[in-house]
């Protein structure tokens, strides 16, 4: 069911139900207004008959039925009846009309003094007159059939105009739903209106403040993400074709080159040891592409156990050590740890050496001295890294650095690919931790906070 569609029922089942019960309140208040209007004329004439008996000599029950005769305000089927206290009929002015009056009935209204009384189509006012040393019973009679023909009429009336009522409303409600919901059809028109291709283009925002201007400045912020991911994953592409594509051209070009014509032993060799570095060239980028692919992967699922980073931060230097001698790395921890507990963390140790590697690696390779200085703050809440070296990360660039195979101008002559950082960052962030970049006076910063809470990849 569409929603202009459940609009307009809940609209108009909502206004029916309030219509009906204001009807109801109508009907049952203009009814309940003519039976005491009744009530207070058979009231009235109870009164005036038993007064004008009691309290005027001059006037007798044969005076009071020529009188009554020719009054106006005669009900259908009405009579008075005056009882005396042995309960005998004193007066009635119609001697066609009987009530049914016991003896109970009687004592009931002299109890009470007043009191109403329901006779099938007869409606009954008894009271107790006395003055005197009179003491007399009037019970006033009448049938209400005026007033129960006006209910009929306006009942009548009530079921045409609340069925006229629920049928405008539908009408309106159906118009005013289309209105409200046309943000929502340009909304979704303008969105069939994209495609990759122009991923550029927004939402026009009508209103800010409404649920629909909300939901296009929610949309347009996906629009913004998915628009990032689509020009990330171009430029990953187009990096990842960029970077296999030279050593297989170096490879190539060097095969072909020396099948031209017959080599010696040693020019071979040569050309087996060139294609063997670009072969090992290819399987280093390969393999850092498929670990980044890993720790991208939020389905994968990784094991975690407690991991001591000063054990972490030894063996990463190590492997570096053993393929790079010109590198050094220096290891600073606190003088004052009272307890190995604050170096431990629960975590994946094969990843955070991975970063540290990384780490060391860029620090190494990119600074005047091949010189990296790691240090180690622990805390109880968090552990602190801080890694160092003499160099320089222009301004504008440190907010790119972490991207996949971005490079700056000052790299492009140094061998790499420009994952590291972007598989470091990845890897702090399954940790729950921070990374940090700072270039100030000759210096590069990396600053990583890892919390000693559980990681966010089980």
């Amino acid at each position: 069911m569409q929603i202009r569609t459940r609009l307009t029922i809940q609209f108009t089942l909502l206004v029916s139900v309030i219509v009906l019960l204001a009807f109801a309140a109508i009907y049952y208040f203009r009814e309940y207004s003519l039976q005491e209007q009744f009530y207070k004329r058979l009231r009235q004439k109870a009164l005036s008959t038993v007064e004008l008996l009691v309290n005027q000599n001059e006037v007798n029950s044969e005076i009071l039925k020529l009188i009554d005769q020719s009054n106006y305000d005669l009900l259908y089927k009405e009579n008075v009846i005056l009882y005396t206290y042995r309960n005998d009929i004193y007066h009635a002015n119609n001697d066609t009309i009987r009530f049914d009056l016991d003896r109970n009935i009687l004592n009931r209204i002299r109890l009470n003094k007043e009191l109403r009384i329901d006779q099938g189509e007869y409606k009954l006012y008894g009271l107790y007159y006395t003055n005197d040393g009179e003491r007399m019973v009037s019970v006033a009679g009448a049938a209400d059939v005026a007033d129960q023909v006006s209910m009929r009429s306006l009942l009548r009336i009530m079921l045409y105009a609340y069925v006229a009522c629920i049928l405008l409303v539908a009408v309106v409600g159906w118009f005013f739903a289309g209105r409200a919901l046309v943000p929502i059809s340009d909304v979704i028109n303008e969105v069939q209106r994209i495609y990759p291709q122009n991923l550029s283009r927004r939402v026009n925002t009508q209103n800010e403040k409404d649920e629909i201007g909300r939901l296009t400045f929610t949309f347009n912020a996906l629009l913004d993400r998915v628009e990032q991911a689509f020009r990330l994953q171009n430029m990953f592409i187009s990096n990842v074709s960029h970077e296999l594509k030279n050593p297989l051209t170096k490879i190539i070009s060097q095969l072909e080159v020396v099948l031209l014509r017959e080599r010696s032993t040693e020019e071979y060799r040569q050309t087996a040891s060139s294609v063997l570095a670009d072969a090992r060239d290819l399987s280093q980028l390969s393999n850092t592409l498929l670990e980044l692919a890993k720790v991208s992967d939020q389905n994968q699922p990784f094991l975690t156990a407690p991991v001591r980073i000063d054990e972490v931060l030894w063996d990463a230097r190590d492997l570096l050590r053993s393929t790079h001698q010109s590198y050094t790395i220096k290891v600073e921890f606190p003088v004052d740890i009272e307890e190995d507990s604050v170096l431990t963390l629960n975590g994946n140790a094969y990843l955070l050496k991975v970063a540290a590697i990384n780490l060391m690696e860029n620090g190494c390779k990119f600074s005047n001295d091949h010189t990296v200085f790691v240090k180690v703050l622990p805390s109880p809440t968090q552990l602190e890294l801080v890694f160092s070296n003499r160099s320089d990360i222009a301004q504008e660039e440190l907010s790119l650095i972490f991207q996949p195979f971005y490079r700056s101008q000052k790299s492009v002559r140094i061998s790499g690919y420009g994952i590291g950082l972007s598989l470091v960052d990845r890897i702090i962030k399954l940790h729950n931790g921070t990374i940090e970049v700072d270039s100030q006076e000759g210096n590069v910063t990396f600053r990583i906070v890892i919390p000693q809470a559980k990681p966010n990849f089980q």
